[in-house]
């Protein structure tokens, strides 16, 4: 699978949990929608529907998969939950996109991540993007060695936010895409993780595993991780280090090796690279989704992408950097 640009990463709740959940999925970054045709159109459905109460608050999609036993009803594209019970339904939402939000950067906080605000939507100072198309663009200076030693940024080794992105333009544009699945956005909120430095492979591995099922409390037994198994056209080696650590955590045969199309990000056509490891989740559950890992299929979706930043792309193609990152 090409990496989902606007893919949301689902969050969900506790598999006893059978409140609803609503926040998007996509590349390792966790993502939140900031669509609200989708929410006009659910609140407009409900309000027409006898003995179905609006939700308190309404955030984006439900992903009725996340749990064990939900009932489910599709609107608009958008794949709404509610408990099974008429009681329940007016039950408010436990899992806010808020609470989503807050949750991600409280857990990177409480592991040293400085919180930094969302940049702006339009890259003030670089002309390589229209867009800001991902949470690392505002850290391009300390990935190529380029910030003022004088800054504050100079300074920072760990970093975590919830950046506002736009997929319209450039090497990820989501236009096309839009409107034929749940997962794809122009505009949305992605989730991310960072160290500049700092931490590198085992510690990114580790941090996104506990946040996932330990916090959000995500069954694991539904979850797949994709590794780089290398590219000759670009003489890389296969990221062995990557699937070592992968297989401390899941068994062999989800853990999956992938090419460059799916499993090495870059941010455009120039700039900080690396190869990348996924984590997917299958929204069955009780099978071997290991074939449906990166193809496109509706049921096993990215909702984690640890890029490991090792390289710089310019137009005399790939140079190593000085220092090794996480971007996430």
């Amino acid at each position: 699978m090409r990496f989902l640009s606007a893919t949301a990463l689902l969050l969900a709740v506790s598999s006893q949990d059978r409140t609803m959940m609503s926040s998007t999925l996509g590349r390792s970054r966790l993502f939140v929608s900031a669509f609200t045709q989708q929410q006009h159109q659910h609140q407009h459905h409900i309000r027409n529907t006898k003995k179905v109460a609006t939700p308190k608050k309404f955030t984006a999609f439900y992903h009725p998969s996340f749990l064990k036993h939900p009932s489910s009803s599709t609107i608009a594209g958008a794949t709404s939950l509610f408990s099974s019970s008429s009681s329940e339904t007016e039950e408010e939402i436990k899992w806010t996109t808020n609470k989503v939000r807050s949750t991600f950067v409280e857990f990177f906080a409480n592991n040293g991540h400085l919180n930094i605000p969302s940049s702006a939507c339009a890259p003030l100072n670089d002309p390589t993007l229209l867009f800001t198309n991902a949470g690392m663009n505002q850290f391009k200076p300390i990935f190529l060695g380029q910030t003022d030693p004088n800054s504050a940024m100079a300074s920072w080794t760990r970093a975590a936010n919830s950046q506002k992105c736009i997929r319209a333009g450039g090497k990820h544009n989501d236009l096309d895409d839009v409107g034929r699945d749940t997962y794809h956005h122009t505009f949305f909120e992605m989730l991310g993780s960072w160290s500049f430095g700092d931490y590198f492979k085992k510690e990114a591995i580790q941090y996104a595993w506990e946040l996932l099922t330990d916090v959000y409390g995500i069954d694991d037994s539904r979850l797949y991780a994709t590794y780089f198994r290398g590219d000759e056209k670009l003489g890389l080696e296969p990221d062995l280090e990557a699937k070592e650590l992968w297989l401390q955590f899941l068994p062999e045969e989800r853990v999956i090796g992938c090419d460059a199309k799916d499993n090495f990000w870059e941010m455009g056509d120039t700039g900080p690279c690396g190869p990348c490891s996924e984590i997917h989740y299958d929204r069955v559950g009780n099978r071997d989704a290991a074939a449906l890992v990166n193809a496109d299929d509706p049921e096993v979706i990215e909702i984690w992408n640890i890029v490991f930043i090792q390289y710089n792309r310019d137009e005399k193609g790939l140079s190593v950097l000085p220092d090794q990152h996480i971007d996430t």
